[in-house]
């Protein structure tokens, strides 16, 4: 058919099995709720038929192993940069994003990935314009990225409200019953301190920080109580951490702004002075710039979940019988 889109999912070593199927499923209902044949899905091969006029996305799916692979196969990125270069449109979703990345596709672009994995591609991939962690999906026309793992609906939808039209996106997004109003990945965001790097001494800097959060300690104080000098400090805690000790506080502190919104009732002004700031707005432009979303609007998504609603089918304190 002339307008069929045509879809070549990668399907590599450690490729989520779910996204796989999960993304010839949307595809399909995005068919049935057309009710006609707009959008094919094959396996990508090493050979790709040549047909003339086929509009074509290489779809590379999330991946799901314990320790993230190389990425490195050269039959793999050679394949994707001969497909690139015969106009297809490449999209790739949370560490399938490192594909395009060892390929040289990112090169000079902006992508997205999931936020735990944001710092590993602008360290690994310098030459990558930016890496926002905030966006859900991010298209560079040919060449667009999403973000975590279940992000491939999200990308999906987009595919299909790109080359079909909003309208089909929204009848599959609400017959999936799957979001289609720009979800953001600011808000699943957080922060988890690492304390596996080794450095006994900057984990008892950490330690010190985060029992101090609401004192605004300085430099010289983290380095007085570790027993060694600032210089020395700064050195060593940017080399384990990937942060400066100033950086890695307000980390926690909006890590812990986070936890007390989730937790209900609590005003930004209370969290705002609980965390040390004597100016709420500062507290807040912090936040917007950490976060990438306000105070308000993230507390104003908490309250979405079910749990924070106490279901009437959970009870009156939303507990669960099980």
């Amino acid at each position: 058919m002339k307008n069929t889109l045509t879809l070549y999912i990668l399907q590599y070593p450690d490729a989520m099995p779910s996204a796989i199927a999960g993304i010839q499923d949307i595809f399909t209902i995005a068919n049935h709720q057309a009710e006609e044949p707009l959008f094919a899905v094959n396996p990508l091969t090493s050979v790709i038929p040549n047909i003339k006029g086929e509009r074509r996305v290489i779809f590379i799916p999330p991946c799901l192993a314990n320790e993230l692979p190389s990425f490195s196969d050269p039959d793999i990125l050679a394949l994707l940069k001969r497909c690139h270069s015969s106009g297809a449109v490449i999209v790739a979703a949370c560490a399938g994003v490192f594909w395009l990345a060892n390929s040289g596709l990112l090169d000079g672009r902006r992508a997205t990935t999931h936020w735990k994995l944001c710092q590993r591609l602008t360290d690994s991939f310098p030459n990558i314009k930016q890496v926002n962690g905030r966006e859900m999906v991010i298209d560079q026309g040919d060449i667009v990225t999403a973000a975590g793992v279940y992000a491939f609906q999200d990308l999906a939808l987009h595919i299909i409200a790109r080359f079909s039209g909003y309208s089909l996106a929204k009848k599959v997004s609400d017959f999936c019953l799957l979001d289609l109003n720009g979800r953001l990945q600011a808000y699943y965001q957080r922060f988890y301190p690492d304390f596996s790097h080794g450095d006994k001494v900057i984990v008892k800097a950490q330690l010190f920080c985060s029992t101090r959060l609401h004192l605004n300690v300085n430099v010289l104080e983290i380095a007085e109580h570790c027993h060694t000098s600032e210089r020395t400090l700064l050195r060593r805690f940017k080399d384990a951490t990937g942060f400066t000790p100033k950086q890695y506080i307000i980390q926690l502190k909006i890590e812990k702004a986070k936890k007390s919104m989730e937790q209900g009732k609590i005003s930004v002004e209370k969290i705002s002075e609980d965390l040390g700031y004597s100016d709420t707005s500062n507290f807040i432009k912090v936040f917007k710039k950490v976060s990438g979303v306000t105070p308000s609007e993230f507390k104003a998504k908490q309250k979405n979940n079910i749990w924070d609603k106490g279901d009437a089918s959970l009870g009156d304190k939303g507990d669960a019988t099980l």
